[in-house]
């Protein structure tokens, strides 16, 4: 028998599962679903957070380099002297052998270290400024699919929208044909009108789906569900970066950065070099009290640029110049910035405008319609007038359902802006 207890308890449980899952259909029909899951699949996004991590373990190796170096070595050697002939035993003993542990350690000036350290960062910085110009694109990429397939919908839905309305119309029309009330010529020319638009909207329906599973394939999704997308919305449309603050400004920025850090590190390259050695073990020719010749040495070594065709002044103008073409480069893309944004606010007001005629002209377009409706019957409206106020209302949505998608491309196209 069961409590009542027990049934609000399964119907609390059961309630919460159907929300749930309700909850998780309404994610997935967004705009930000898609994105989300977008950026989690690509495989080129995955590529530089590898890269970043490289470079950090690059880091560690390079700190690790300039620290103690302990090997272990041994070397054996024996040189055969015949009857006089063979290498020299003054200069071989005969034979050899060494064991032991080497330590060496190369001296570098801490703002020598600190100044590969911070190319490394550089190249960090370089890193994550091309993965935010993928995301970037990526972004644009998917919205624009989105956007593509939201308008197929709305096109879909407006067909449905039409044939609903005719189907309400073939209810009455063809009882009063079937009665000799209406002319039975009109009524077929309604009926092939009727069935061209259920013609059309299984083609809408194709394109609907062909963009929708497009759309799941360049996000990386396995699924064959067709479920109605959300409208899609821009948060930062309407007010787009500066320059300074936009990816490709941080771009330059850490090219900039690189190259200065480059011509220090070239300048680095040519200054002495020290390094410290020592190692202990066992070395010994066997002539002479072997089991003595335990031991151990210490050196010091040094290295001095002299001379090598004067090709540091060479990399350090190749460097200059280097720094020279991505500042021309950072102005040319300012200017294509600044010049997007001013075209795209232009043709957003122009389609604001359009739209707003549109909804005013389509209201006169759908009381026509209705009127149009109700004396069909009666034989005051001629058939093909009928027919005719339909396709305007039809062409007036179908053009709102256009321009809105420019619009929404344009939103885009300013949320995202690519400077190719």
């Amino acid at each position: 028998m069961v409590t009542f207890r027990t049934y609000l308890i399964r119907s609390l449980l059961f309630s919460m599962l159907f929300f749930s899952c309700f909850k998780i259909n309404a994610q997935s029909n967004t705009l930000s679903y898609f994105l989300a899951t977008a950026q989690s699949n690509s495989p080129l996004l995955n590529d530089y957070n590898n890269q970043v991590i490289s470079n950090k373990i690059d880091s560690l190796k390079l700190k690790a380099s300039y620290g103690f170096i302990v090997t272990g070595e041994g070397n054996a050697g024996y040189s055969p002297n015949i009857k006089g002939w063979g290498y020299d035993s003054a200069l071989t003993n005969g034979q050899s052998l060494f064991t032991g542990v080497r330590v060496a350690k190369e001296f570098i000036s801490r703002n020598n270290l600190n100044t590969r350290l911070a190319g490394i960062n550089a190249n960090i910085a370089q890193v994550l400024a091309q993965k935010n110009i993928s995301l970037q694109t990526l972004n644009k990429q998917i919205t624009d699919q989105y956007i593509a397939t939201y308008a197929s919908q709305q096109q879909y839905n407006l067909s449905k929208e039409i044939i609903h309305l005719l189907n309400q119309e073939d209810v009455v029309l063809k009882k009063l044909t079937q009665s000799a009330v209406f002319k039975q010529t009109d009524y077929l020319t309604f009926k092939v009108t009727l069935q061209q638009n259920e013609l059309t909207l299984e083609q809408q329906k194709a394109d609907w789906q062909n963009n929708y599973s497009l759309l799941k394939y360049l996000s990386g999704i396995v699924d064959d569900t067709f479920e109605p997308i959300e409208k899609p919305s821009f948060t930062e449309a309407l007010n787009p970066k500066s320059f300074d603050e936009s990816m490709y400004a941080e771009a330059f920025r850490a090219d900039s950065l690189k190259l200065s850090n480059d011509a220090k590190i070239i300048e680095y390259n040519y200054k002495p070099k020290i390094t410290a050695f020592s190692d202990s073990g066992y070395q010994s020719s066997f002539v002479l009290t072997p089991y003595k010749n335990f031991g151990l040495s210490v050196g010091v070594g040094v290295t001095i640029p002299i001379y090598d065709g004067h090709q540091k002044k060479m990399l350090l103008q190749q460097n200059q110049l280097s720094l020279q073409t991505r500042q021309k480069y950072l102005e040319q893309t300012q200017r294509q910035y600044q010049q997007q944004i001013l075209q795209v606010n232009n043709q957003m007001e122009q389609y604001d405008k359009m739209i707003k005629t549109a909804n005013q002209q389509i209201i006169y377009a759908k009381t026509l319609v209705e009127a149009n409706a109700k004396q069909l019957p009666t034989g005051d409206v001629r058939m093909v007038d009928f027919i005719l106020s339909i396709n305007n209302l039809l062409s007036l949505k179908g053009n709102i359902i256009q321009y809105n998608t420019i619009l929404f491309n344009l939103k885009n196209q300013l949320q995202y802006l690519i400077v190719q």
